[in-house]
């Protein structure tokens, strides 16, 4: 009986915070949307913009690779999920010990991880070129040793 082996999809995982603020505990400690609001507009406006900003990020990734991109939004305040989810793209993607070290300590609010590695800080990148990076990291990770998917997540 053959098995066929599925070939591994990349893992892109965006870091950014969402608009709320969490006040307390539980589903009473959180104020977000429209409650937010005062004379001068929303009370966390930069964060609407960052969230505003990954948009067109998002939907070209999603346009450009379908469903043959693993794409996850996390909350960096959401310490379970992203741990488990780097956890897991860097056993997954043979990411190791010193770099993944590396990655957690430096992992700002907003980010962007591909296969378990850091590859944008800071503002959004272009839609066009992290799509052309994950073309890259794509077209050798069939073949290629760990040391050249590194290499070329690490490329900006």
């Amino acid at each position: 009986m053959a098995v066929v082996m599925r070939e591994r999809i990349p893992s892109v995982i965006m870091v950014r915070e969402s608009e709320e603020q969490l006040s307390g505990s539980g589903c009473c400690g959180r104020l977000e949307g429209e409650f937010l609001v005062c004379r001068e507009g929303p009370v966390f406006a930069e964060r609407r913009a960052q969230i505003e900003a990954m948009g067109p990020l998002y939907r070209g990734l999603r346009t450009r690779f379908g469903d043959d991109l693993e794409i996850q939004v996390v909350d960096p305040r959401n310490l379970l999920s992203l741990i488990f989810l780097l956890v897991r793209d860097f056993l997954r993607y043979r990411v190791g010990v010193v770099e993944a070290i590396r990655t957690v300590t430096r992992l700002p609010v907003q980010a962007v991880l591909v296969n378990g590695r850091l590859v944008s800080r800071g503002p959004w990148p272009d839609p066009r070129s992290l799509s052309h990076r994950i073309d890259q990291i794509r077209s050798v990770a069939g073949g290629s040793s760990p040391n050249r998917l590194r290499e070329l997540s690490r490329r900006s």
